[in-house]
């Protein structure tokens, strides 16, 4: 059984890494691949891919390794490993102590630091399963120990000796496995993406009504997605497509088993992940004070290492300044749980056992509720216990990896729904992306935060439920606080999101084409074979409309796009189109288009909601097997309700 394991990293003087990598299970002189991620604790991620032949004897090298700008390697934090040759295994290492472990081995210069191995797994692997054979000849190992490490990161199979190809080809990865892959010429795809971004516009000024705001979903509503998102996946194989066979293509899995869990937030928890706590081990550590919101004197950054990275389950929630500080209100929230609850005298299981159902609560009943047609939640969440999934894939089992048509396509929409520009107080305005590469010329993040940008939450979403908010300190601005609406679910996306800046996304740099290319790369069905395979009737062509969901935008049916689109739209495409056409279709009378709130249709709002219910319904610690059953506490609702304002309350004091 071939086999990859890491042993070994050095930290050259220049800040990349330098992997030693132990193949086994070829013979000498074949020409292997060698590719996977690197992992710093510090936010710091690089991916590799390497053809080498396979030596006679010792490791392969991956020299030279830099993480993707502008993180870097360090000492002092630990690193993992997804390393794959054939089959996958997964290596967490820790500092190296030993006597002469800074001469390096790679290149005989001194090195800052180096780590060894510390535990390794065989990452293909289920209950059960024996450890592979390889390991009988190494004593030291020969029963890998189970480690958290790995709790949020395995893949899994049905058949431990079958070759990589064959394991591959399982349905735990597509709801439609016998949908063919729909093809496009390339020029159509950046056609289409061209006619789905937003040419360059002066922002309408705050005292006027802009029509391509969605009635009803705060803004606040996007990030959280975005945060959800974070928590269910992790794909370190995103950059990496070129490496992959096509069998390997036909059904990718996500190397972070799907749970609504907060890993993101938790990390690998207290014991193996320490910095990321309080001394007690149950509070969550917060990072510097910040101002700019009178209504919040205890508003902080996230925690940071001494390189300015954020210290987070997932270096994601530090992407952009916003999802940032959501993540900072979680943090926040855990800790009043903690106090809710008892202080010290309470376990961190039991506080962070709370905050994930209070989390999977907001989920099903604030967050989906508001995204989506009530007629299709409904049919999928006829009330916040139950759940009624109907895609046959999802009625068989539950979910174990990630299903490509949610992660590629259908969770994909909120992209249409990120503003231009946001508020974030009464001072500070910025655009969410620009070319200005100084730290406060936007809200990019993967760096500090300015001190005085503090989130006024009352510009993301309503705290008060139509109450007028009393400020704990001062008003520095007139400028009134309301919050600011997410843009609408339509085929259009705003003008930053057409050319990302080069920190972020490069060939290409347009977020339409790369979500239009990376469908392609995952050979998912068109919108109208999902439809057709769910029984929804398919949207006609003509209808299939491309632009802004507003009364006076300009839209443009998909076949006038290319031809090519006639019949075959991309999901990702067709799900967005939808929500406008069935949006404006089933609004109430006397509504005018610009009032009309833009929802999820019938198949983005099936494959999101029914993914939802098959992550909890298969997750035995949520929220929908607590005994007794499992209600927010008291003390945190209005009016009985629990959602996402709610929890910002709680986590501000209010």
């Amino acid at each position: 059984m071939p086999y990859s394991q890491v042993p070994r990293i050095e930290l050259n003087q220049d800040g990349t890494i330098n992997l030693l990598v132990n193949v086994s299970g070829f013979d000498p002189g074949t020409p292997i691949e060698i590719s996977g991620q690197a992992t710093q604790d510090n936010g710091a991620v690089a991916t590799f891919y390497s053809v080498q032949k396979m030596p006679p004897s010792g490791p392969l090298y991956v020299a030279r390794l830099a993480a993707v700008p502008p993180n870097n390697f360090a000492a002092g934090f630990p690193i993992t490993v997804v390393a794959r040759a054939a089959q996958v295994w997964i290596t967490a290492l820790e500092a190296d102590t030993d006597s002469g472990a800074l001469q390096g081995r790679v290149f005989p210069d001194p090195l800052q630091a180096a780590w060894k191995e510390n535990t390794a797994q065989w990452a293909v692997s289920w209950p059960g399963q024996e450890a592979p054979a390889v390991w009988q000849s190494q004593p030291a190992q020969q029963s890998p120990p189970a480690t958290t490490l790995i709790r949020h990161g395995t893949w899994r199979d049905r058949g431990k000796h079958d070759p990589l190809d064959a394991v591959m080809e399982g349905g735990f990865t597509r709801l439609f496995p016998d949908l063919p892959g729909a093809r496009f010429d390339p020029s159509d795809l950046k056609r289409l993406a061209d006619e789905m971004t937003a040419p360059a516009e002066e922002p309408i000024p705050e005292t006027e009504q802009d029509p391509e705001e969605n009635p009803g979903i705060p803004a606040a509503y996007t990030y959280l997605g975005q945060f959800a998102d974070h928590d269910l996946t992790f794909d370190p194989t995103s950059s990496l497509r070129e490496s992959l066979t096509r069998a390997q293509l036909q059904a990718l899995v996500d190397f972070r088993t799907p749970r609504f869990d907060l890993d993101n937030l938790y990390g690998r928890g207290p014991d193996d992940q320490p910095y990321m706590y309080e001394e007690d081990g149950i509070h969550m550590l917060l990072g510097e004070p910040m101002s700019g919101n009178p209504f919040d004197p205890g508003a902080v950054q996230l925690p940071r290492g001494p390189n300015g990275r954020a210290l987070t389950g997932d270096p994601r929630d530090d992407e952009n300044r916003i999802v940032a500080q959501l993540h900072a209100i979680f943090l926040r929230f855990h800790n009043k749980v903690v106090d809710q609850l008892g202080g010290k005298n309470v376990s961190f299981q039991e506080v962070r056992q709370q905050v994930r159902w209070h989390y999977q609560w907001i989920l099903v009943n604030d967050f989906l509720p508001i995204i989506m047609e009530e007629q299709t939640y409904k049919s999928v969440f006829p009330g916040p216990y139950s759940r009624v999934p109907t895609i046959p894939r999802l009625r068989e089992g539950d979910l174990e990896l990630m299903p490509v048509e949610f992660s590629v396509a259908a969770y994909r929409f909120a992209h249409s729904m990120v503003r231009p520009q946001y508020r974030l107080n009464t001072t500070i305005e910025r655009p969410i992306f620009s070319t200005d590469p100084s730290d406060t010329a936007d809200l990019g993040g993967l760096r500090p935060i300015p001190s005085d940008w503090a989130i006024d939450w009352q510009f993301f979403i309503d705290l008060d439920h139509g109450a007028g908010p009393v400020a704990g300190g001062p008003l520095s601005s007139p400028v009134e606080r309301k919050p600011q609406l997410s843009y609408k679910i339509d085929t259009f996306l705003v003008h930053p999101l057409g050319k990302l800046p080069a920190r972020i996304a490069t060939d290409p740099s347009s977020l339409a084409l790369r979500d239009l290319e990376r469908a392609v790369t995952f050979q998912l069905p068109s919108g109208q074979r999902v439809a057709e395979a769910l029984g929804i009737p398919v949207i006609p062509d003509e209808e299939l409309v491309i632009g802004k969901a507003t009364a006076e935008g300009p839209k443009k049916p998909i076949i006038r796009v290319a031809p090519g689109f006639a019949g075959n739209a991309p999901l990702w495409t067709y799900i967005l189109s939808e929500a406008q056409v069935t949006s404006w279709k089933n609004a109430g009378p006397g509504l005018a288009k610009d009032d009309i709130p833009i929802k999820l249709g019938p198949l983005g709002g099936r494959l999101i909601a029914e993914v939802f219910a098959s992550l909890l319904r298969g997750d035995p610690t949520s929220y929908l097997y607590a005994k007794p059953r499992f209600v927010p506490i008291k003390d945190f609702t209005h009016d009985g309700t629990f959602g996402l304002a709610e929890l910002i309350n709680v986590a501000l004091g209010r």
